[in-house]
């Protein structure tokens, strides 16, 4: 059977999309040298807006995998980019603690919106012998976007301050939501194979897996506290360990998301190719690889030169940022694309 080629520029778009949803997610870290003493925060403050962003996501993740499911890709991809921009805008005129952490946590509520409708995209569009590999490729716009936050951000600081800077990243989320939504295309209905793209036309909507569901939720929820936990005090650490500058610890955080890009593809190609579609297997060496960088990263004195620091936090990058390609592919495969969006949603 003939595959649509045009697969490949819906993942482009769709891969867009996370880099610009990421840009906003990834400048909360990124930005936190700056607005740190301005705010007058502690690091547990700091550690707390990615905490009450990821809370935000997690709150309503199930209702927007539900609406994606319902109401499709286009427009939950839509309401996510409109939500996220707005909310980290008004993140930008914070004048307290308070008021950031409203912020960021409802902007969290937008951004859960992209996760499960873009795999939902990824499920219509590709085969089973690619998924992993496409969707490690959709998922490394995350930590593309936090390499752009991380490259973009600071410089942007230096020329407008942080407000402005965060500002930004916000409204890029308003005017890209509206470019997907103009471009944004259903595949051609074909006829049933077990090989093919699930379609958005099936009629039936079996029930959920849920205890499958919840035993990879809680595999890869140890490994998003682990990457919570390498992306929000990365920066903080080599600022004020390893006694780099605001902008130069800001700039560092790019080599933790380079590595979760590496991983997102890589892993994604090793699970389709090297594994033949065994998703299970490649998710647990990635848990045993991250525990083993954890403690690295842990046994590391306050001296620690770059040049030991820095390929660790890449290896780390590409573990626990770089396995969500495999994971999705999975999650994807146990719900069926019917009730793709409300799996993810219950796994996230």
């Amino acid at each position: 059977m003939v595959r649509d080629r045009l697969r490949w520029a819906i993942l482009a778009l769709i891969t867009v999309s996370h880099i610009i949803g990421a840009v906003a997610q990834y400048g909360i870290n990124t930005l936190a040298p700056f607005y740190q003493q301005d705010l007058d925060l502690s690091r547990a403050q700091i550690g707390l807006f990615f905490t009450a962003f990821y809370s935000g996501l997690a709150g309503l993740s199930y209702g927007a995998g539900w609406l994606a499911d319902r109401l499709g890709v286009r427009g939950t991809i839509l309401s996510g980019h409109l939500a996220l921009g707005l909310w980290t805008i008004a993140a930008s005129f914070a004048p307290s603690f308070a008021w950031a952490f409203g912020s960021f946590f409802l902007a969290g509520l937008g951004y859960s919106f992209l996760n499960p409708a873009s795999t939902k995209g990824v499920m219509s569009w590709f085969y089973r012998d690619e998924r992993a590999t496409a969707m490690g490729l959709k998922q490394t716009g995350v930590p593309a976007g936090g390499v752009v936050a991380a490259l973009v951000a600071p410089s942007l600081v230096l020329l407008v301050g942080w407000r402005w800077s965060l500002a930004g990243l916000g409204i890029m989320n308003l005017f890209f939501g509206f470019f997907f939504w103009a471009l944004w295309r259903e595949p051609a209905q074909e006829a049933d194979s077990s090989e093919a793209p699930a379609r958005s036309s099936e009629g039936a909507r079996p029930a959920l897996q849920v205890w499958n569901l919840l035993t990879v939720s809680f595999g890869t929820a140890l490994l998003l506290v682990g990457q919570m936990t390498l992306l929000t005090y990365v920066p903080l650490f080599l600022k004020e360990t390893a006694g780099l500058s605001a902008y130069w610890a800001s700039q560092a955080l790019a080599v933790t998301q380079a590595g979760g890009m590496t991983g997102r593809i890589g892993w994604g190609v090793v699970s389709d190719r090297l594994f033949g579609g065994k998703r299970k297997i490649v998710l647990v060496l990635i848990g045993i690889l991250s525990v083993g960088l954890t403690f690295g990263l842990g046994l590391l004195p306050p001296a620690a030169p770059l040049v030991a620091i820095l390929p660790l936090i890449f290896l780390a990058g590409l573990c626990m940022v770089g396995y969500q390609g495999v994971s999705y592919a999975l999650i994807g495969e146990i719900a069926g694309k019917a009730r793709t969006g409300a799996a993810l949603g219950i796994v996230i």
